[in-house]
């Protein structure tokens, strides 16, 4: 009997399952081989072998403000893989835009466990209540590399800032056309791991529950990029997401569905003692 591929097989796995779904339709997260994670340089050659069904790109993302999708305002891709060896996710991003400036972002919000509910934006809860549970048991992480806010920050985690830090957070980006600031043409690219929490506390790591990566996991995750080409302190030109979920903000229900694919075949298992040189052009020559 063929062997069916790994993602036709988790289609298969999901229609006799019954998983709860979120937002939108079903997206699949890369597991990165033990050894060939990212290196988080900014240089996207690291990702060259995820294969296209992993692709997150613009035609496919939901403008909350219903504009239609001009490819030449805004362009991007985004890829999401994870790793057991590491217990990391890796988001990778690239990014035209033809008006840049430096309070554009990533708007990242993950579920992890996928147990949903509101984790920002509590309302009249005491001080205390909102110490401990924004940002706990889902979260908002605010990518602004390589765009640099004026806030002097590249990252940003709502509610628990440490967990917005390295070696919780960290990146590698760059700038591969224009700069930002001058409201002109653009292109970024971009490559962030994070560590995954089920719950975040204040109290910092020890405190904490980290969530733990396996085969076939569903998780819950939005990305949102605001595009405000006339006024950099509104939303007011397009707000591009993913999965379209009103309100992913502060609740977790509206996120969309990740499922953790297995390895796909024919990938190196371990990078041994090649150097990283010899890895991509093995890539390069087949």
């Amino acid at each position: 009997m063929k062997r069916l591929a790994p993602i036709a097989a988790l289609l298969v796995l999901l229609a006799t399952s019954g998983a709860d779904a979120h937002q939108g339709e079903l997206r699949f997260m890369f597991q990165f081989p033990a050894g060939l994670e990212p290196t988080l340089d900014g240089e996207l050659d690291d990702w060259a072998f995820v294969p296209e069904v992993y692709y997150n790109r613009a035609e496919n993302m939901f403008n909350q403000f219903g504009a239609p999708l001009d490819l030449s305002d805004f362009n991007s891709f985004q890829i999401w893989g994870y790793s057991l060896a590491t217990n990391k996710v890796y988001f990778a991003f690239w990014v035209s835009d033809d008006a840049i400036h430096n309070t554009e972002k990533w708007s990242t919000t993950t579920d992890w466990d996928h147990t949903g509910g509101q984790f920002r934006s509590f309302g009249d809860e005491s001080d205390e209540f909102q110490e401990r549970w924004t940002g706990a048991q889902a979260q908002r992480y605010d990518i602004y590399a390589p765009t640099f806010a004026s806030g002097g920050f590249y990252t940003k985690q709502y509610g628990q800032a440490w967990a917005g830090e390295e070696p919780f957070v960290m990146w590698g980006g760059k700038y591969t056309k224009g700069e930002v600031g001058n409201f002109e043409p653009a292109e970024m690219q971009g490559e962030v791991s994070i560590t995954p929490f089920d719950d975040i506390h204040p109290d910092g790591p020890d405190a904490s529950t980290e969530h733990q990566f396996a085969v076939n996991q569903i998780v819950g995750l939005e990305a949102n990029w605001g595009d405000k080409d006339p006024d950099p302190g509104n939303y007011d030109d397009a707000y591009w997401s993913l999965f379209g979920g009103i309100g992913a903000s502060s609740q977790a229900d509206q996120f969309g569905d990740f499922l953790t694919a297995p390895l796909e075949p024919g990938l190196p298992t371990a990078v041994e003692t090649s150097t990283w040189g010899q890895v991509k052009a093995s890539f390069a020559a087949e």
